[in-house]
């Protein structure tokens, strides 16, 4: 894929720093119109990608899904880190010049998505617990939402580049022992990607007794459903999480994919045997453990698991694990 910069960078870009253009050569990987802002108290921007990587701050995931791992560490020598708790390398580390703090960002080979219903959370629940145990081993600011960070290509600051650009969650898993104690539990994740799990079940649960009175309406239905989808999403954002909300263009892609699902999957006689089903919560309750598990399951194998040490993470027999891999329909 071609570079979105020409070669004459530094006369037609002065503040950027050709070195590291590469970093953005992937488009995909990046927002297309990302916030960006030349100062954080000025408010951000939403600009196109090119315009965006001349500003020293710019949004590096896009808003449904988790491509970077982004973690701020406010102390000096925050650009090594990493290699004090037995971490991997960063994709790149950047420094602000004058107090060494720095965001250290991982690159993830295969992006999460965080609005994604029909995936039952494992993928991210497996990531929020990485990136919590990541971010209690480098002391990494827990109020950092990850939405904006400092731009490696702009020369504000100093890079360190790492070895590798991107990892496989089971890789990183591997320097974190004991990461099953991060792993959210429902109703507590209150920080970092665990926000986007707590906004989807909740919205998730508001929405399925909520979508009755919009059936059977058609495209006026519709579209007052995903307005009403939206605006519960955003009052459930400010409720929990206050000062530290999800910016809204994240919110709006939850509330769309919540929204989506509901009016796709639930019809009256759907909201009946899902009225049924939540009278026998026991029953409910291990089903959905089992369905987490499995889909847990399988994105650890991808990421390269032995279904050994699978099945003791999960607390299953391996011919269990083996089978769930093996069924992927």
């Amino acid at each position: 894929m071609k570079k979105i910069i020409p070669q004459k960078t530094q006369t037609t870009f002065p503040n950027l720093n050709p070195h590291q253009l590469d970093l953005f050569a992937d488009q995909t990987r990046w927002p297309r119109r990302p916030y960006c802002t030349d100062d954080l108290s000025a408010g951000l921007k939403i600009r196109d990608l090119r315009r965006a990587i001349t500003c020293p701050y710019i949004q590096a995931n896009p808003p449904h899904m988790r491509i970077w791992s982004i973690h701020d560490v406010d102390r000096p020598g925050a650009a090594i880190a990493w290699e004090h708790v037995n971490l991997p390398p960063p994709a790149w580390a950047a420094t602000n010049r004058e107090n060494a703090h720095a965001h250290l960002v991982w690159g993830l080979s295969a992006p999460v998505l965080t609005d994604n219903p029909d995936a039952r959370q494992a993928p991210i629940r497996y990531l929020a617990a990485i990136e919590s145990m990541m971010r209690e081993m480098l002391g990494a600011d827990p109020g950092f939402c990850g939405l904006i960070t400092k731009n490696p290509a702009h020369e504000m600051w100093r890079i360190l580049r790492g070895p590798r650009m991107h990892y496989e969650l089971g890789e990183l898993a591997e320097y974190l022992p004991g990461i099953e104690k991060h792993r959210p539990k429902r109703g507590s994740e209150s920080i970092g990607i665990g926000r986007n799990i707590t906004l989807f079940r909740t919205l998730r649960k508001w929405a399925l007794p909520a979508i009755r009175p919009f059936w059977g309406g058609g495209i006026r239905a519709w579209n007052a459903w995903m307005d009403a989808s939206y605006q519960r999403a955003l009052i459930i954002n400010a409720d929990l999480f206050g000062g530290r909300m999800l910016d809204e263009r994240e919110v709006w892609h939850i509330a769309k994919s919540v929204g989506k699902w509901v009016w796709r999957n639930t019809t009256a006689a759907g909201f009946k045997e899902y009225q049924s089903a939540m009278g026998k919560r026991s029953g409910a309750a291990r089903l959905a453990k089992s369905a987490d598990q499995r889909a847990e399951a399988r994105i650890m194998r991808a990421s390269g698991g032995s279904t050994r040490q699978i099945a003791k993470d999960l607390g299953v027999n391996q011919s269990t694990v083996a089978r769930w891999c093996a069924d992927q329909g």
